[in-house]
């Protein structure tokens, strides 16, 4: 298994959201499922476009502390294989009038067997613990926003490139024993 860098992770979920949603939101999907936030610190999107972000942080979880490795000798030198788990959270801010339709879609939508097997190709499964969505609505320039949040949590199988620990010449042996 190949280890995702954050940007090709963040990708595989903006592929998951706009399979999801890409048909609530106008066109170019680009647009308005995102992963960044505008660098001027205000909307450039209408308050009746619906617009989707995605926000991927790593989680503090003791399953993503353990380090399995395992050592097998290969051309005469010791390898060592690391993996572990890399837990996730997904944050989903949506806007617009069918903000709520939109982050509902997404809890739903994300347990299909298309979207596992989209995950599972890049060994990122989902931790079903089914959470609940939150409005949240925004002040902006005198208007409420409609905004509606859901974080998802995912596990990520995670392989360090292989280690060369090296291997032994020889070892001598003494009777030492001790009575």
């Amino acid at each position: 298994m190949m280890l995702m860098e954050y940007n090709e992770l963040t990708t595989l979920f903006w592929d998951m959201t706009a399979a999801l949603v890409g048909d609530m939101v106008r066109k170019p999907a680009a647009k308005y499922i995102r992963y960044k936030y505008p660098v001027d610190g205000k909307p450039d999107w209408r308050i009746t476009d619906n617009i989707v972000f995605l926000n991927l942080s790593e989680r503090a979880d003791p399953y993503g502390q353990q380090n399995d490795s395992v050592y097998k000798t290969e051309g005469g030198t010791v390898i060592r294989r690391r993996g572990r788990t890399r837990v996730w959270d997904v944050l989903f801010t949506a806007y617009g009038p069918s903000a709520y339709e939109m982050v509902n879609k997404i809890r739903d939508d994300v347990f299909t067997e298309p979207v596992k097997a989209m995950l599972s190709k890049h060994a990122v499964f989902l931790i079903p613990d089914l959470p609940t969505c939150r409005q949240i609505p925004e002040l902006y320039a005198g208007k409420w926003w409609a905004r509606w949040d859901l974080t998802l949590h995912f596990n990520e199988w995670y392989e360090s490139p292989p280690e060369d620990v090296g291997h032994v010449e020889t070892v001598e042996l003494t009777d030492g024993a001790v009575r």
